[in-house]
């Protein structure tokens, strides 16, 4: 077994990485032409420059330093909701990795582009930034760039209240710092209106991943060492009915598996804790045709065989419990609550909870890895963001003579969000100092960088909702699974069809 050979490559290259970010916080606004960042040396006596200690996070972008914009005042709209109100602005540094590294940014992207940042922040539900860009054009254009949760946003693209991200000049989404997932998944035809990726917090803190108490494993006979069964492509769901079972104890002694009892599993069975298995069993809803246009593609037996599988984790295996969803995602604190009090083997979280007060303050070591595939002829293991991540556009009403300056700025807002605020999140606060078993750093990269991203998820809303259908068929215990999803299939495509013809329509005015 190789694990502790890659332990130690791993936080050798961990310690690499952190050098390059702190070099990259002092130097980010020394820039060249192209976008290319230099470093100076390090300290006397050591010749090796920071050019040298390259990372995947050292790419520039196409925009040429001499663009400025004279002062302009670029206005943002976005949520103030916890999670993702750091991700556009932060009122002041608190001292915080984070909050430090979005106030850096910023200050580049201000400096470089010669603009201001004008962030407003809205509270109300997921609708409330979508449904203030929607009515621009009746109330007159306030805000020109929206960030806003992707689900409540996209699924109004075929009122033409977006901007066609695809024509703007200095706006690159083949950059490695867009995410290419979703670029495949928001494109429609030759247009795009969405985009994300590093500009986004929340596209790494919103997936979902299988979060496993490393003590409880080790003091269990023949539990296996999860990290190798990843590596051995063998990680699936029945695996982890079969391990579930190994760690229940009966605490109340009433004989079946409760919250009170140490379990084997815990994860929220009928809301967002089901959805992610879309992704990781890669069941696509939606895919695209030749013109890159929606087509239903859903595989009922595929789906009903996964579904069967979900059931008999949560409903039948001793040790696996469900618990219910709460308002505002409640349960996730539950779920985390239990596991850091070492009461459950194994959960299933979003990598935010990796900030929240019960990971933080958990006295055992806990590893990180992907949700478990279907089978093992499955291709590879897929994560799920919840489509509560951000997505950033532009609104239609936006002046055409300000198009081109905020394309700059969303490109620019990303490729320093790769090179600062994404080491910074990502490499020091989640691995280093959140994840601390080095053997999950590996983990994480697998995950993050294996996103599935269904249209289906994206356009639930236009589409009766398919991919929430989990929520109520495993939550509620229901069966004929074929019969419910053959009877939503006239109805969605007819709804996708209605989709492109929407999508045909559009203009960029």
């Amino acid at each position: 077994m190789k694990r502790p050979t890659r332990i130690l490559t791993l936080a050798l290259s961990l310690l690499m990485l952190l050098t390059t970010v702190s070099l990259s916080f002092t130097s980010c606004s020394e820039t060249k032409s192209g976008g290319d960042t230099t470093t100076a040396a390090t300290d006397v006596g050591d010749t090796t420059t920071a050019e040298e200690v390259k990372s995947k996070y050292d790419v520039g972008d196409n925009v040429p330093d001499t663009l400025k914009y004279n002062s302009e005042v670029i206005t943002i709209i976005s949520r103030s909701r916890d999670w993702v109100k750091d991700e556009v602005s932060v009122e002041d540094d608190d001292g915080g990795t984070i909050s430090g590294a979005v106030m850096r940014r910023n200050k580049v992207v201000e400096n470089r582009l010669g603009v201001v940042i004008d962030n407003t922040k809205i509270d109300g539900d997921q609708y409330a930034v979508s449904e203030i860009i929607r009515n621009q054009s009746k109330t007159g254009h306030q805000y020109d760039i929206f960030a806003n949760s992707v689900y409540s946003t996209i699924m109004y693209t075929t009122e033409n209240c977006f901007a066609n991200l695809a024509s703007l000049e200095y706006l690159d989404l083949s950059r490695p710092y867009w995410s290419q997932g979703f670029n495949e998944a928001a494109s429609i035809g030759n247009k795009q209106y969405f985009c994300t990726g590093a500009i986004a917090l929340s596209s790494y803190r919103f997936i979902f991943a299988t979060f496993f108490n490393v003590d409880m494993f080790k003091d269990v006979p023949d539990t296996p060492d999860l990290y190798q069964t990843v590596n051995d492509h063998k990680w699936t769901i029945d695996y982890q009915i079969e391990l579930s079972s190994k760690f229940w104890k009966d605490s109340d002694a009433n004989g079946v598996t409760s919250e009170d009892d140490v379990c084997g599993f815990v994860s929220n069975c009928d809301m967002i804790g089901v959805d992610s298995y879309w992704s990781a069993f890669k069941l696509p809803i939606l895919t695209k045709d030749a013109d890159n246009y929606l087509q239903y593609s859903l595989d009922i037996e595929r789906t009903v065989n996964a579904v069967e599988k979900m059931q008999k984790l949560f409903w039948d295996t001793e040790g696996a419990i469900g618990i219910a969803h709460k308002s505002s995602d409640g349960e996730q604190a539950d779920i985390s609550k239990k596991f850091s009090e070492n009461t459950a083997a194994m959960v299933t979280l979003r990598i935010i909870e990796t900030e929240g007060e019960y990971l933080r303050s958990m006295s055992q070591t806990y590893g990180i890895v992907p949700i478990p595939m279907l089978d093992e002829e499955q291709d590879g293991y897929h994560s799920y963001a919840h489509d509560q991540m951000t997505a950033f556009g532009i609104a239609n009403t936006t002046p055409y003579d300000r198009r081109e300056m905020l394309g700059a700025f969303l490109e620019v807002m990303a490729s320093e969000s790769y090179r600062v605020v994404t080491p910074a999140y990502y490499e020091v606060a989640l691995k280093s100092r959140y994840a601390k078993d080095p053997a999950s750093w590996e983990m994480l990269d697998l995950i993050t960088e294996n996103l599935y991203i269904d249209p289906g998820v994206l356009y639930t809303k236009k589409i009766s909702s398919v991919h929430q259908k989990f929520r109520d068929i495993v939550g509620g215990k229901q069966g004929g699974i074929a019969t419910r999803f053959k009877q939503l299939e006239r109805t969605v495509v007819n709804s996708c069809n209605a989709l492109n013809e929407g999508f045909r329509t559009l203009t960029d005015d």
